[in-house]
C-alpha cells in the first residue's frame, strides 16, 4: 500500500497557529487510533472465522509429515540413493542436513565444566575473551569534553520534537518525531 502525501500544508505564522496545528494533530490521532480500532476488530472476526481450520490443517500437516519423516529415514538408501531428495506428483521431499552444532555430550557436564577442563589441559585457544567498552560507565564518568575527544568519543543528546493530546484515557495518544529539532 503505498503512502499518502498530505496536501498543502498551512504555514504557522503565530502562537495561536501553532496551538491550532497542535490541537489538529490532536484530533487526527484519535481519528486514526479509531480507525485503527475498527480495523483490528474487523481482521479479529476474520482470524477468529479461519483460525480452527487453519489450526486443524496445521496439525494434520505437522503429522503426516512426522509420518513421512519417519518412513523416509528407515528407507533413505532406496528412495534417495546418493540424492538428497525426492519428488512426488505434488511435492518434492527429502532430508535436509543441518549445520553442525556442538552439543554437550549428557546432562552430567554443563558449558561451564567444558570450560573450566579446556583451561585445565590449556586449551585455552578455544576460549573467547570478549572485551567492549562500558559505555554507561563511560557516559557516568566525570570525564571533561576534552579528555572524551582525546579517547575520541563525545557525549551527544538528541532532541525530538512531541506532540502529546491531553486525554483521560490510559492510552495517551502520542506521536514524535525523531528529527533533531
Amino acid at each position: 500500500m503505498a503512502k499518502s502525501k498530505p496536501s498543502k500544508l498551512p504555514a504557522i505564522e503565530t502562537t495561536e497557529d501553532l496551538h491550532a496545528t497542535v490541537d489538529k494533530v490532536a484530533v487526527l490521532e484519535a481519528e486514526k487510533r479509531g480507525l485503527e480500532a475498527a480495523r483490528d476488530i474487523d481482521l479479529q472476526k476474520v482470524r477468529t472465522k479461519h483460525d480452527a481450520q487453519i489450526e486443524e490443517k496445521g496439525t494434520l500437516i505437522k503429522a503426516l509429515t512426522n509420518l513421512c519423516a519417519t518412513y523416509c529415514k528407515a528407507k533413505k538408501a532406496s528412495l534417495f540413493g546418493k540424492l538428497k531428495s525426492a519428488a512426488s506428483a505434488l511435492a518434492r521431499f527429502g532430508i535436509r542436513e543441518g549445520t553442525p552444532a556442538l552439543c554437550l555430550l549428557n546432562k552430567n557436564h554443563t558449558w561451564e565444566t567444558v570450560l573450566a577442563r579446556l583451561k585445565d589441559r590449556g586449551l585455552t585457544e578455544y576460549v573467547r575473551v570478549v572485551e567492549e567498552i562500558d559505555k554507561e560507565k563511560l557516559k557516568g564518568a566525570k570525564l571533561t569534553e576534552a579528555q572524551l575527544a582525546e579517547l575520541g568519543l563525545r557525549v551527544d543528546t538528541k532532541e525530538s520534537f512531541f506532540i502529546e493530546s491531553k486525554s483521560d484515557d490510559a492510552n495517551r495518544i502520542k506521536t514524535a518525531t525523531d528529527d533533531e529539532v
